[in-house]
C-alpha cells in the first residue's frame, strides 16, 4: 500500500499520519530475507527495555524522587505494555483478538492521589461486543525501608451494567504519594477487530510499547501518528493453521502469522492544552487498525480500501443511506405544504432549509449515524446531527434537487486523513446541494446558522462527499475570514458629550450571539457590559439588531454619554475588543497554533474633542506587520485640534503557525497589546 502521510510539523520534527498495510510490512520483510520465512527486528535506536513480568518491584523502584522526563509530574507510568494475539475460535467457537495490558505507575505527588485511586473500564452491551476478565492488581508502599504489598481482591472491583455499557470500576487500597500501582487485565474482542493503542496520556511514560500478532488472513489499514520516533519497529514472521469460518467458507486456514512490535521511550505528558490548539487528538501518539481484505483459500474480499469501496458501504447501511434511496412517499403532502408558492429550485431550497432548520431539535452536536429511521424523525421533530442533516437530504432529493451527504472530521475530533478511506476519523454529517451550477454546503441542525453558512468546528481539513463523485472538499480553516467592523461616533452636543457605538459581528461572533440570545435576554448582555464602563461614561438605549434572521450578520449597538470633569482625562479610544492580554504569552510553545478562521477586524471612532479640553499628546500611529505579511495590524490616528480620526485594523491571512512562527507572532500580538493600552490624554484648558 502506498503510505498516505500529513505533515503536522511540531517540536521542530514531522508529526506522521501515516497510512500503512501489516501485508505490505510482510512483503516487505519477506524481500529482505530472500523469501525465507523467520523473524526480522529492527530496533531504531539502543534501548534499556524495562522487566514487565508482574510483581517486579523492588527497593530500587522508589529511588528516584523525579525523573527527567518531566521533573514536575504528579505520576509517572513505569510501563504500559500491550500484546494482541489471536484465537481462532476462544468466543463461541469463533475468531477473536485477545488484548493484555500491563502498567506500573508511580505516584509522585498527593495531585495525583485522587485521579489514580480508581480507574473505569467500559465495554459496550449487546451481541458481539468485547468483555473484560483476568483483572488483578496491587499497591506498593515502601514502610521503613519494608516493601508493603496490598493485592486488590473482589471487594475492590466493582461492575456496573448499564443500558448500553458494563464498567468495570476498580479503586486502589492503601494509596498515597509515593505508592506503586500495578495492573493487568484482558480483553476479547469477537471478530476481526483490532484494538488501538495510544502511547500517551496524562502522565509522562518511561515506556510504551504494543506487541500484535495477526494472521494474514486478514490485512490492515495502519494509521500511525505522533511526533517520536518509534525505539522498537520490530517485525517477526510464523507460520500457522488452524480451523476458521469466514464469508461462508469453513476449513483450515494455513499461512504466514506477522507480529509488530513498536515501542516508545520517554514519552511525555500529552495533558496541557494551550491557547488556539484545536484538540490534543492531533498531537497524541497513537496507532488505529482498520480491516481491509480477507485472504483466505482462494476467498478474496477488500474492505473500505477506496472510496469507492466505503461510499458504497455507507449508502447500504439501514443508519446511513439505506433511506437515501428509498421513495418515501411520506413525504409528498408535507414537501407540498413546506414549499407552497415557490416556483424556482432555489427558492424551494431556501424553504426546506429553513423549516428543517427551525422546527428540528438536535440531541447531540456531533454523529455519524442516524439514531432512529428518518420517519421517526419527521415525526418527533428531532434527532442527531445525522438524523437531522441526512433527512435534509432526503428532502432535496425529493425535491429532484441533486443533493449528497457529506462526512468531515469536526476540530474536537482531529484531524481526519485526507485520501485513504479511515472511517473512524470522521464523526459529522452535513448535506451538498447543487443548484442552478451553484454548490451550497448546508447544516440544518443548528438553530443559528444562516443558509450556506457552517459552524466554525467543520473547518478542519478535508470533507468527502458520499456519492458517485466521491469529491474531497476543502472545508480548512484557512478558507473563512471573520470580518468584523466597528463605528463609534463621539460628539460635543446640546445634550453634553454624547455618541453611539455600533458593532457589525462577524458570521461566527453572529453565531454565537444568537445562540447566547436563546439562554439569556438582551437586557441581561448590555447590564453585563455596563459593570466594566468607566465611571464617567453612561449607556443609554441600545439593542441587537437581525437576532431573528440568520442569513444577516447581528449588530448590537448602544448610545453613550460622558460626563468629563477631572483636568486630565486618560482616554482609551478602543472599546470592548481591545487585547488587554497577549494570547500567547508563554514563552514556550508545545503544539502549532491552529486559529479556527482568519481575521479582519476593522474599528472606526470619528470623535470631537470634548468641550474645554485639548489634546496632550496623541499616540503616534503604527504599522506591525508579520513575516511575508500574513499578518498586519494598523493604528492610524490624527487630530485637526477640533475632531480625532482613529482607526485600527488588524488582518490575520493565515490560520496555522508551526513553533518556528510562534515567537514572530508573540512579538505581533505583544505590539499589538502595548499599542492599544496608550490612552489619547486630554487635558483642561484653563
Amino acid at each position: 500500500m502506498k503510505p498516505s502521510i500529513f505533515l503536522h510539523p511540531v517540536l521542530g520534527v514531522l508529526c506522521l499520519l501515516l497510512m500503512t498495510s501489516l501485508r505490505a510490512q510482510q512483503a516487505d520483510t519477506a524481500g529482505q530475507q530472500g523469501q525465507s520465512l523467520g523473524s526480522v527486528q529492527v530496533t531504531l535506536r539502543p534501548v534499556d527495555r524495562p522487566d514487565m513480568d508482574f510483581g517486579v518491584v523492588t527497593a530500587a523502584t522508589f529511588a528516584p524522587t523525579v525523573y527527567s522526563i518531566d521533573s514536575t509530574a504528579d505520576a509517572i507510568v513505569l510501563f504500559d505494555r500491550g500484546e494482541v494475539n489471536f484465537d481462532p475460535s476462544s468466543y463461541e467457537r469463533r475468531f477473536s483478538y485477545i488484548l493484555e495490558r500491563h502498567v506500573m505507575m508511580r505516584i509522585l505527588h498527593k495531585n495525583a492521589v485522587n485521579n489514580l485511586a480508581a480507574f473505569t473500564l467500559a465495554t459496550p452491551r449487546g451481541g458481539e461486543v468485547p468483555f473484560i476478565d483476568k483483572f488483578k492488581g496491587a499497591t506498593y508502599n515502601l514502610e521503613d525501608g519494608r516493601l508493603v504489598v496490598t493485592k486488590l481482591d473482589k471487594s475492590n472491583i466493582f461492575k456496573d451494567e448499564g443500558k448500553n455499557f458494563t464498567q468495570e470500576k476498580v479503586a486502589f487500597p492503601n494509596l498515597k504519594e509515593g505508592s506503586v500501582i500495578e495492573y493487568s487485565y484482558r480483553i476479547i474482542y469477537p471478530g476481526a477487530f483490532i484494538p488501538p493503542w495510544t502511547f500517551q496520556g496524562a502522565y509522562p511514560e518511561l515506556w510504551s510499547e504494543y506487541d500484535i500478532t495477526v494472521p494474514t488472513l486478514f490485512d490492515y489499514a495502519v494509521k500511525h501518528q505522533g511526533y517520536q520516533k518509534y525505539v522498537i519497529d520490530s517485525t517477526i514472521l510464523s507460520n500457522d493453521q488452524f480451523a476458521v469460518g469466514f464469508g461462508g467458507f469453513s476449513g483450515l486456514w494455513s499461512g504466514q502469522t506477522i507480529r509488530r512490535i513498536w515501542a516508545l521511550q520517554d514519552v511525555p505528558a500529552l495533558n496541557r492544552p494551550e491557547t488556539y490548539t484545536t484538540t490534543l487528538k492531533n498531537h497524541l501518539s497513537k496507532i488505529q487498525f482498520q480491516l481491509s481484505a480477507v485472504h483466505m483459500n482462494g476467498y478474496n474480499k477488500t474492505y473500505r480500501t477506496t472510496w469507492n469501496e466505503l461510499v458504497d458501504e455507507l449508502m447500504k447501511q439501514d443508519n446511513f443511506g439505506a433511506s437515501l434511496t428509498d421513495h418515501n412517499r411520506w413525504l409528498d403532502d408535507e414537501l407540498k405544504k413546506i414549499t407552497a408558492g415557490e416556483t424556482t429550485p432555489m427558492g424551494t431550497l431556501h424553504k426546506v432549509y429553513a423549516y428543517v432548520r427551525d422546527n428540528f431539535d438536535c440531541s447531540n452536536a456531533e454523529g455519524l449515524y442516524m439514531s432512529q429511521p428518518l420517519k421517526k424523525v419527521w415525526e418527533d421533530k428531532k434527532g442527531n446531527v445525522a438524523d437531522i442533516n441526512l433527512l435534509m437530504t432526503v428532502l432535496c432529493r425529493h425535491l429532484g434537487l441533486e443533493a449528497s451527504p457529506v462526512i468531515l472530521s469536526s476540530r474536537s475530533n482531529g484531524v481526519a486523513v485526507e485520501d485513504y478511506p479511515l472511517l473512524s476519523d470522521y464523526n459529522y454529517v452535513i448535506t451538498r446541494v447543487f443548484v442552478g451550477g451553484d454548490v451550497y454546503l448546508l447544516d440544518a441542525s443548528k438553530p443559528s446558522l444562516g443558509f450556506g453558512q457552517l459552524p466554525e468546528l467543520c473547518y478542519n481539513g478535508w470533507a468527502r462527499s458520499i456519492d458517485t463523485r466521491q469529491d474531497r472538499i476543502p472545508l480548512l480553516s484557512d478558507s473563512v475570514t471573520e470580518k468584523r467592523v466597528t463605528l463609534v461616533f463621539l460628539s460635543n452636543s446640546d445634550s453634553g458629550y454624547t455618541g453611539t457605538y455600533t458593532r457589525n459581528a462577524g458570521i461566527f461572533e453572529s453565531i454565537e450571539l444568537r445562540n447566547r440570545m436563546r439562554r439569556e435576554k438582551p437586557e441581561d448582555f448590555f447590564d453585563n457590559m455596563k459593570k466594566g464602563l468607566a465611571r464617567d461614561k453612561q449607556m443609554g438605549q441600545y439593542g441587537i439588531d437581525s437576532l431573528a434572521f440568520p442569513d444577516v450578520p447581528v449588530i448590537w449597538h448602544y448610545d453613550m454619554k460622558y460626563n468629563f470633569t477631572q483636568k486630565t482625562i486618560y482616554f482609551n479610544p478602543i472599546f470592548h475588543e481591545r487585547f488587554n492580554n497577549n494570547p500567547f504569552n508563554s514563552p514556550v510553545r508545545h503544539y502549532p497554533v491552529e486559529m479556527p478562521y482568519c481575521i479582519d477586524n476593522t474599528y472606526v471612532l470619528n470623535m470631537d474633542i470634548p468641550k474645554g479640553y485639548k489634546v496632550d499628546p496623541l499616540p503616534k500611529s503604527q504599522r506591525v506587520v508579520l513575516e511575508d505579511g500574513i499578518g498586519v495590524f494598523e493604528y492610524l490616528i490624527q487630530s485637526d485640534e477640533k475632531t480625532i480620526q482613529f482607526r485600527t485594523h488588524l488582518q490575520i491571512k493565515k490560520t496555522y503557525f508551526t513553533l518556528g512562527e510562534y515567537p514572530g507572532l508573540r512579538d505581533f500580538f505583544s505590539s499589538i497589546v502595548n499599542k492599544e493600552k496608550e490612552p489619547i490624554v486630554l487635558k483642561k484648558i484653563n
